[in-house]
């Protein structure tokens, strides 16, 4: 009986965190929507698959500097590639060109930025035997796409699971801030995704899990 009361206590006290988490998230989001409007509305010409894509080669662009050491130019490069990212759900609402197939497209473009941005580190830290930080990027790559895939497969079984503190809306900015820094500041930022990448991917799964039991 009173297991049962503490189990109950400790699930409505996480349901309450996430919901927190989420109105701040989404609160975060429609100010960021309301900043991009104006702009959104000058590019409307453009498609949105189009600024997606364009979006993406920029952000690979990112990655060839952060391959070179150019830390601080790459941050600037993701920055830039990390709006057109954003514009691209924009101009798609504001011209009515929501679509399925844009949402796709725009996700698995996310995937591979990702890899790329995180790839290109790793090759930075390997020139100069930095095995360690090598090990943590790698760590940091798996984890960060075991995020997102947990999402995508659970919202497939009928399960909402965005919960977390390493959602991509949070580590892109966490690496364009930590760029500014230079590679050997960087490195501890990268601790700081690691690690909250796997609590995310970890949390994500194992609630995820328990809801469908629940079911």
């Amino acid at each position: 009986m009173v297991k049962n009361k503490i189990l109950k206590m400790d699930s409505r006290f996480r349901g309450n965190d996430k919901q927190r988490e989420e109105k701040i998230m989404d609160s975060i989001k429609l100010k960021t929507r309301k900043l991009l409007s104006p702009v959104a509305k000058g590019l409307s010409w453009l498609t949105p698959d189009f600024l997606t894509i364009l979006g993406f080669i920029i952000t690979c662009i990112a990655g060839v500097y952060y391959s070179n050491g150019t830390f601080w130019l790459a941050g600037i490069i993701l920055l830039v590639g990390g709006i057109f990212d954003m514009l691209d759900g924009e101009v798609a609402r504001i011209t009515n060109k929501v679509s399925k197939a844009g949402a796709f497209l725009d996700s698995c473009l996310d995937r591979v930025s990702d890899f790329v941005i995180l790839f290109g580190m790793f090759l930075w830290y390997m020139k100069g035997n930095d095995i360690s930080t090598c090990i943590i990027t790698i760590l940091t790559i798996g984890s960060s796409s075991v995020v997102p895939y947990a999402r995508a497969r659970a919202e497939s079984l009928g399960q909402e699971c965005k919960g977390g503190l390493a959602d991509r809306g949070i580590r892109i900015p966490i690496i364009i801030i930590g760029s500014f820094f230079g590679p050997a500041i960087f490195i501890y930022f990268l601790w700081f995704l690691m690690i909250t990448t796997i609590w995310t991917a970890i949390y994500r799964i194992v609630w995820t899990r328990g809801k469908l039991l629940k079911k």
